[in-house]
């Protein structure tokens, strides 16, 4: 945040306020301090306001222009304290609530920070940025509600305030209300200076309503300017940009992000460097960082995992930052772990405090660049080994984030240029799964609004994953198809309308659309199977959905691009042993497609291949996986106590039932 930017327009009005007060002893330093400030020589500004201060003790704006100096000089803390100094003694003061609730805000005291940024509010209904910086600390509470309600009150005031127009539209998508979003980030644009930030968003927004007008012109600029600038924009968002980003594209993207994250740490003043310490422990540590201990996906993924880590050997700690619920999934990970700590009200500091103190060996990042990531935490380098794995696919662009978990199909060792960690090989795939509970009742095909006869094509992925060029080949695997329909998950109406359009556009009747609304992950995974053949996406793959897909019986088809992101099912699939339902080109893929829809012989082998491979394959061996998972982690530790440095790995297949 550039508190700069926001607070020094406050100083020319205390400048004018003093204009007319008498010229006494700490009127007249008060008044040196604000010149010297203006012209940059903020040490001899700070000098003078001290001097004001000693003339007189009490003088409020005095101690609130030396916090916005101390700010600028880096003593973020100890400007804090002179604001909070300046509301005591001024409790009407809302220039001081104002500076207060900033940093705050910056040093991750978001209770706080909500309270001194209300106050500012409640003593000057007037004062925007304060709604702004409200709304953001109630974003990062996870009060969304809450947060929409500031920034409305806010673009109240000002209704072309690009930083309210782009902030209260990241709430708006989150929130599901895309269309509103869309509007907000195009008034953003045309509100302020360029921003390519808006543009970013405005572009994901737009896959998701699959709002498809200009986004591949758009996708294109903006991918050429993260290649030439390294701009950073969201690096999560970028990945699934329609133009499909390569490798060089994406490492300038979290390159750029890097940068900002260096520079964030190195304004701070309470980043210490930790030392490492096993004197009290034999077994390795292992910490999992992530806000997703709770009703999330990865509850589906890693909850086996965690349990079956060999604890002869490793000692498991969880490390959550997310807002708590009280789910089953959560219990279950506290349940799994041998230590589960909450520390979402830790600032970043802090929490790298603790996982220090805890004597955590090895740190492994849940998120990367994924909505909620705290990166600051990993930037302190709690631990001596930190890696990327599971959440983000690709590299982080950063040199505090030592390794990266793959497997040779998603990242090619030929690719190791484009990350900067080093590339850990798990020999089968780089995901692992487990078993999720499936209901009993199978709902019929009339009740899921499908065709009791018709190929029934899914693709249960997210919008923003349907690119207008796979749609392209949806359509054109419809028309050699015929009676066949596609099933999708229900988006908002809106977007559906969208997805109607466009295939009436390339010839398709839209009523051969299928929409699945939304229904508990047991009742989802039941009604797999009046699913004939699962179609993959293509720039950004099925991941979860593809293991699902298989887990219930349905053939996946998929056929993979350069990238991580574009080569999930083809890895997935490669584990489960069904290597020829990865295609080569679009072309085969399209055939391939076409060919199982008329084959009722072929669709039964593969229907008895997948009941076979479900017992047998590696996919679901969640045994199998945690072995190789913790051989590559005993390999990282091996290599550190060796005094080596990080360097690629591959880890051997064990055969464990």
């Amino acid at each position: 945040m550039n508190l700069k930017r926001k607070i020094n327009r406050h100083l020319e009005r205390d400048r004018r306020a003093l204009q007319a007060i008498d010229t006494g002893s700490a009127i007249a330093a008060m008044k040196e301090g604000l010149a010297a400030h203006q012209r940059g020589d903020i040490a001899s500004a700070m000098a003078h306001y001290r001097a004001a201060i000693s003339h007189h003790p009490e003088f409020a704006q005095a101690y609130n222009a030396l916090g916005v100096a101390l700010y600028d000089n880096g003593a973020v803390k100890e400007a804090l304290e002179a604001h909070r100094r300046a509301a005591l003694l001024k409790n009407d003061y809302a220039d001081a609530f104002f500076h207060c609730g900033s940093i705050l805000l910056e040093l991750r005291d978001f209770p706080a920070a909500a309270r001194m940024l209300q106050q500012a509010i409640n003593i000057h209904p007037a004062n925007v940025r304060a709604y702004d910086l409200l709304g953001q600390v109630l974003f990062r509470m996870y009060h969304i509600e809450q947060a929409l309600a500031a920034y409305t009150a806010g673009l109240k005031l000002a209704p072309d305030d690009a930083d309210m127009l782009h902030n209260i539209s990241l709430v708006l998508m989150l929130l599901g209300r895309r269309t509103e979003a869309k509007e907000k980030l195009e008034r953003a644009i045309a509100s302020g200076p360029h921003k390519p930030e808006s543009q970013c968003y405005l572009l994901t927004n737009k896959m998701y309503l699959c709002d498809w007008d200009n986004i591949e012109n758009l996708s294109a600029d903006l991918v050429r300017k993260v290649r030439d600038q390294k701009l950073p924009l969201d690096p999560f968002s970028f990945q699934g940009f329609p133009t499909a980003p390569d490798n060089a594209a994406q490492l300038a993207c979290a390159l750029g992000n890097a940068q900002i994250v260096s520079a964030s740490l190195s304004a701070q003043e309470d980043v210490k460097q930790f030392s490492y310490h096993r004197e009290s422990h034999t077994r390795i540590r292992i910490g999992y960082l992530s806000m997703d201990f709770r009703s999330h996906p990865m509850a589906y993924l890693m909850t086996e995992i965690l349990q079956k880590h060999d604890r002869d050997k490793f000692e498991i700690y969880a490390y959550s930052y997310g807002p708590p619920d009280d789910s089953p999934e959560r219990h279950r990970f506290m349940e799994v772990c041998d230590h589960f700590v909450d520390i979402q009200n830790l600032n970043d500091s802090g929490a790298a405090s603790r996982i220090n103190s805890d004597g955590i060996d090895v740190l492994i990042d849940r998120k990367g660049y994924t909505f909620g990531h705290r990166l600051g935490i990993l930037a302190r380098r709690p631990a001596p080994i930190q890696v990327n794995y599971l959440a983000f696919g690709g590299t982080m662009g950063v040199d505090f984030i030592d390794y990266a978990v793959v497997d040779e199909f998603v990242v090619p060792p030929d690719q190791q240029q484009y990350y900067t960690e080093r590339l850990v090989y798990l020999p089968d795939t780089y995901q692992p799964n487990s078993f999720r509970p499936v209901s009993d009742v199978t709902p019929s095909r009339a009740a899921c609004g499908l065709p009791e006869n018709a190929f029934v094509f899914c693709c249960f992925n997210q919008t923003y994953k349907i690119t207008p060029g796979a749609f392209d080949v949806w359509m054109r695997i419809l028309a050699r198809a015929p009676g066949s329909v596609l099933w999708l998950l229900k988006p908002d109406e809106a977007t559906a309308g969208n997805l109607r359009r466009e295939a009436a556009a390339r010839g398709i009747d839209p009523a051969r659309l299928a929409f699945a609304p939304k229904a508990s992950q047991a009742e989802h995974l039941a009604r797999h199977r009046n699913a004939d053949l699962f179609l993959d996406t293509l720039v950004v793959n099925a991941l979860t959905t593809a293991s699902d897909a298989l887990h219930m019986g349905v053939p996946v088809i998929t056929c993979p691009g350069q990238t991580f992101v574009s080569r999930g099912a083809g890895s997935i699939l490669r584990a489960f042993e069904m290597p020829e339902l990865i295609t080569a080109d679009l072309q085969a893929y399209e055939d391939l497609a076409v060919a199982i829809a008329g084959d009722p012989a072929r669709q039964h082998q593969l229907r008895e291949k997948i009941a076979r491979k479900r017992d047998t394959a590696p996919l679901f061996n969640s045994t199998r996986y945690t072995r190789h998972l913790d051989a590559a982690y005993h390999e990282m530790w091996r290599l550190h106590q060796a005094g080596e440095k990080p360097k690629p790995l591959s880890i051997r297949p064990v055969n464990h039932d």
